[in-house]
């Protein structure tokens, strides 16, 4: 337990299960699992299984499961009277309404982030972060020896939610830059992503029933965007008609000469 080989084996172990009760292992992600016959998508993330499906096919899921391990089970949402109406998947909240699911994040994370930093009580900003102008990167040094460790925790727990937050990625992207030596105006744009958190501290995402069958992407870049480096930023989003499933912002590794070269990269 606890080392490469012990979770590579339960991949493999559960993988093994899925598939011998018919499931089809994922392509592109080993961990996601359909069932053509049944009706049955499975997503697994470590020890957590997330199942979609038809009642009684989750129903005979749960009996086969059983056979073969020990599991406790988090609730089933669902329109029925005796479904829940409330649940977790990896922290996550999720409601069942009658026209649509709405989804946050871990609402502990933005309070943690708020503790950690002192700013409970503070004034809110509108915006999470701002480019720095050349003199304040001029006159930047190197963060005190102190609050390396506060500084780094922070700006994990920041990327960390910025998985559920769009409004954040940016910002918290930018911080992260600079894990390996902190600097005051890194912290100094730390402490900003936290003001501005402290006034927004809930993202509720509202997915209204719709039918979809286009996975659309749209992507951007900021050429040459950081001052420093003159590097790039490549963001975008993955839709489903009307519904958001995944957002990214990142620092392109090399140097566009261009922004058609930028916007190249971003679109790649």
């Amino acid at each position: 337990y606890g080392t490469l080989r012990a979770a590579d084996g339960w991949q493999e172990e559960y993988s093994s299960t899925l598939v011998s009760l018919g499931f089809v292992q994922g392509v592109t992600s080993p961990c996601v699992f359909h069932h053509p016959k049944r009706g049955l998508v499975c997503a697994v993330h470590g020890d957590d299984f997330t199942l979609r499906g038809p009642k009684r096919e989750l129903d005979n899921f749960e009996k086969e499961l059983s056979k073969k391990y020990e599991y406790k089970v988090g609730g089933r949402l669902g329109p029925g009277p005796q479904d829940a109406k409330q649940g977790t998947v990896l922290n996550r909240i999720v409601h069942w309404k009658a026209d649509a699911l709405e989804y946050e994040a871990d609402p502990r994370q933005c309070e943690k982030v708020l503790v950690e930093l002192d700013l409970e009580d503070s004034k809110t900003l509108a915006t999470p972060g701002l480019k720095p102008a050349s003199t304040e990167i001029a006159e930047d040094e190197p963060l005190e020896s102190g609050k390396h460790t506060l500084f780094r925790a922070v700006a994990a727990r920041c990327n960390y939610l910025a998985m559920d937050r769009p409004d954040c990625q940016y910002g918290a992207k930018e911080v992260c830059r600079f894990m390996a030596k902190p600097s005051s105006l890194s912290y100094k744009a730390l402490k900003r992503l936290g003001r501005y958190l402290s006034g927004r501290r809930r993202l509720v995402y509202r997915y209204s029933f719709q039918k979809a069958e286009r996975l659309d992407t749209y992507s951007d870049t900021d050429w040459a965007g950081c001052v420093k480096t003159r590097k790039s930023t490549s963001g975008g989003v993955a839709m489903i008609g009307k519904h958001w499933l995944k957002h990214w912002s990142s620092t392109q590794a090399s140097v566009t000469l261009s922004s058609g070269e930028a916007e190249f990269h971003g679109l790649v």
